[in-house]
């Protein structure tokens, strides 16, 4: 072989050696950059589910923030409701005694219609604090309620009528009092007839109506008394709406001291034990963690 075929042969050689690096060159690079790429894929994916879990406690984090908020929110409304409804119901039942008091006292007209229109609003207010707390509840609590603001009506009612009935009494005993002897002598009749009615009063629960219940007879003669001797006063010194509390209360008994009146006393009292028993159970329920 001579000299230049040697050098063709070292020639092809080298070209071959060559030829087959490149391929090897360029796999060996595609496993590097498959690696790499795994590997950024997989920070990535670190990254992306490290990110998610920062995401989602951040979430709940707010989401349990704004429940205590909505918590403290409700339970402050709950709150205010509960106590605006027990101060309501319960100024009902002092308006309605105090305006009782005051009318033993020679009341103006106008102090009569203003004590009654604030004993109406303290009930319009009661009725209103009530339908509050029905609609938030729960039914423990206003159940209760309902029972409390029933019995302050009736209450209320009972009162209005002993109102007008110790008005009455204050006025025949004012004209008892009169300086003309006539006057006075025809409020004295009146009340020694009001105490006839009296007299005939059952002591049993019967209805005034009732057979056995009272002795009819003898009430309606007292009370035919009790009207002529009201006809011997001056014309406007007792309305129709007094004599007849007069009448009623004689014949039958002081409205607060009837049966239902006392009744709705106890039912007051007893809603508002359970009432204020179960409005501090549901306070307290929701303040614990």
């Amino acid at each position: 072989m001579t000299v230049m075929d040697l050098e063709v042969v070292g020639a092809l050689s080298a070209a071959g050696v060559a030829i087959i690096g490149i391929p090897v060159s360029m796999l060996i690079g595609r496993w590097q950059m498959k690696a790499a790429l795994r590997s950024a894929e997989a920070t990535s994916e670190a990254g992306l589910a490290q990110a998610q879990a920062a995401y989602r406690a951040a979430l709940d984090a707010v989401r349990a923030q704004a429940n205590a908020a909505h918590q403290q929110w409700r339970r402050g409304i709950q709150r205010e409701a509960y106590a605006s409804f027990l101060l309501a119901a319960n100024r009902v039942k002092e308006l309605g005694e105090r305006f009782v008091m005051d009318n033993e006292e020679g009341l103006s007209t106008e102090s009569i219609r203003t004590g009654k229109a604030t004993i109406d609003d303290a009930l319009a207010i009661l009725k209103e604090t009530q339908t509050i707390i029905e609609l938030e509840g729960p039914d423990d609590v206003a159940a209760p309620a309902a029972g409390m603001a029933h019995a302050a009506e009736r209450m209320s009612y009972y009162l209005g009528k002993q109102a007008i009935y110790e008005r009455a009494l204050g006025k025949v005993g004012r004209i008892a009092n009169d300086q003309s002897p006539s006057v006075s002598a025809a409020a004295v009749h009146l009340m020694q007839t009001l105490a006839d009615l009296g007299r005939h009063r059952s002591s049993s629960s019967s209805r005034p109506d009732e057979p056995g219940g009272q002795d009819t007879h003898g009430v309606r003669a007292a009370e035919r008394s009790c009207r002529e001797a009201r006809s011997a006063l001056p014309p406007d010194a007792l309305k129709d709406e007094e004599f007849g509390a007069l009448l009623e209360g004689w014949r039958s008994g002081a409205p607060v001291s009837s049966s239902s009146y006392l009744d709705a006393v106890d039912r007051f009292g007893e809603a508002e034990t359970r009432f204020v028993h179960a409005a501090k159970i549901e306070l307290h329920s929701q303040a614990a963690p």
